[in-house]
């Protein structure tokens, strides 16, 4: 009839509730990607992403580096490659050995990246809220953080190990709010997940204590708990602890299985390269051995003859005794000029090139010092972990503007850089760039200040859990997991490397994400409210369209 009103019909409602909550969120996470895609040109960190995304397969691109990156990152370039005319068009298998860096390129590079970080906060937040005002709650928090969109928009290989590890954490986030009754695709999502990001930076081999650790927590839990219980209530729940037992047997095969995952990855990559596989861990601790620009002559000698006397290889011993020669000539450590002079002074010729024996040196000699770690290593290893928990986000993302400076002190090192946008524009835009509001936003808060915060909202979520029944305990214990083996990450990392701002990271995303999960389990209680001041909001449509037809009858 023309006298009646239009309303929204209970169906109509539903749909517009279910279409709000799946989309503005989505548009609240695209907000901090757009805008620094209009005012920041793309950053890049230094001569590491440079190598990553130029040099052939080989012994940088897939044993120094890890591969993944180096491998997919080819793909956009490439796309970008053909997009631009820049030169007669090429194969993909022969661009991914002589790759050129295009502007077009590198900016599909990053807008990828980019959408890769929104499907991961998307993956996570719809997987721990599933009202609209959570999730817009949840998306607002996660668009807050400046270091997941920063190092989005960064060319290196830590762009797509925070992106995966992101990825990871949802996965698991999914895997535990089903536990125990875990379904096979869900360990597989995880597992590969888990081998991506060991194959995106080698210390992401640590995640695979994640589940094991977030599901013995949980089985200590429910022992603990069953100690106040009476003898009916403990014999039902021992019936229940094969079972847990079980799966948490998955769980650490799950982590094995990946790790073995990406270690034959590699070495495929190695075999199509014609590149021998081995460790070269034993070359990123050439960076350690800052340490000992800070002990004595006579206490540094003392300490290499200890580690030459667990030595086997005579290379190994005169390596050392080059090393101390060079300290005694040289007050600061320069890894890149002893490794210059190590080679020239060398008299084996395989220790004349960075090749399988001349890894098997330095991996002898690192194991010399880090098994077991030596009180000198110790003790800087653990005043970087101090300087570590210290650190702001703005710290971080500092670190990726310094890198991106690094190119106009090094232009030799990245030539095909010169053509780049980046670069072509006036460094003063680069400095104003990295004072941008939006960076320093969580200055104030260091990695110590937000894990006390955590703390405060673990003890909440663990409160409001119990009241409602217990029901997100494995979730709970989850972001606890995430949060520790974060901790342990870098603190391994201390022991391994000199300390730099990007090896923070993984500590800080996981952290944050720890929090952004603990978030969601404290206001999940809310969600009935929140579904009622939706309701509410609808009706205020509704009421908003019968007076536009009255207003329009008259």
């Amino acid at each position: 009839m023309a006298g009646e009103l239009p309303s929204i019909d209970k169906p109509a409602s539903r749909n517009i509730r279910k279409f709000a909550a799946t989309t503005l969120p989505f548009l609240f996470l695209t907000i901090p990607s757009l805008w620094l895609m209009w005012s920041v040109p793309p950053l890049w960190r230094g001569v590491d992403a440079y190598n990553q995304t130029v040099r052939p397969p080989g012994l940088v691109t897939i044993l120094l580096h890890g591969p993944l990156y180096c491998t997919l990152s080819r793909i956009p370039l490439w796309f970008g490659y053909l997009i631009s005319g820049s030169g007669p068009a090429e194969s993909l298998g022969y661009f991914i050995k002589h790759s050129q860096l295009t502007d077009a390129g590198v900016y599909l590079l990053v807008v990828l990246q980019h959408a890769a970080l929104w499907f991961g906060a998307v993956y996570l937040i719809y997987a721990i809220a599933r009202t609209l005002l959570l999730r817009l709650f949840l998306a607002v928090l996660f668009a807050s953080q400046p270091l997941f969109y920063a190092f989005a928009h960064c060319v290196g290989s830590e762009a797509l190990s925070m992106i995966v590890i992101l990825l990871l954490g949802a996965s698991g986030v999914r895997l535990m709010l089903r536990y125990p009754e875990i379904g096979a695709r869900d360990w597989i999502i995880f597992t590969v997940l888990l081998a991506a990001a060991s194959l995106t930076r080698h210390i992401n081999c640590v995640l695979a204590a994640v589940l094991p650790t977030a599901m013995l927590l949980v089985m200590i839990e429910r022992g603990l708990r069953l100690l106040a219980e009476d003898q009916h209530t403990i014999a039902a729940a021992k019936v229940q602890f094969p079972k847990l037992a079980k799966v948490w047997l998955i769980s650490a095969a799950t982590g094995l299985i990946g790790l073995t995952l990406a270690t034959n990855v590699t070495h495929f990559l190695c075999w199509r390269a014609r590149t021998p596989w081995r460790s070269t861990f034993g070359y990123t601790f050439i960076w350690r051995l800052n340490f000992l620009e800070t002990m004595q002559p006579n206490q540094r000698q003392e300490l290499l003859d200890i580690i030459a006397s667990k030595c086997r290889l005579p290379e190994s011993r005169q390596l050392l005794d080059l090393l101390g020669n060079w300290m005694n000539r040289n007050k600061l450590w320069d890894p890149g000029a002893f490794i210059e002079e190590a080679h020239f002074a060398l008299t084996d010729p395989e220790m004349k090139f960075h090749g399988e024996k001349y890894d098997r040196v330095l991996n002898e000699i690192a194991s010399g010092f880090l098994y077991p770690p030596l009180a000198p290593l110790r003790s800087v290893a653990l005043s970087d972990f101090t300087t570590a928990i210290q650190t702001t986000e703005g710290d971080i993302i500092q670190f990726l503007f310094v890198n991106t400076n690094y190119f106009f002190s090094h232009r030799d090192k990245m030539p095909q850089c010169s053509r780049l946008k980046t670069f072509r524009e006036p460094r003063d835009r680069l400095a104003a760039a990295r004072e941008l509001q939006y960076f320093h936003w969580w200055n104030l808060l260091s990695f110590r200040v937000w894990s006390i915060f955590g703390l405060f909202v673990l003890v909440s979520a663990l409160v409001v859990d119990y009241k409602r029944g217990g029901e997100d305990r494995p979730l709970i214990f989850f972001a606890v997991s995430l949060w520790v083996v974060g901790l342990a990450m870098v603190l391994l990392n201390c022991f391994l490397a000199e300390l730099q701002p990007r090896y923070i990271l993984p500590m800080m995303e996981l952290l944050l994400l720890s929090l952004i999960i603990l978030c969601g389990v404290l206001f999940r209680g809310f969600e009935s409210h929140n579904d009622r001041f939706f309701k509410n909001m609808l009706h205020g449509v509704n009421c908003f369209f019968r007076f536009r037809r009255a207003a329009r009858a008259t």
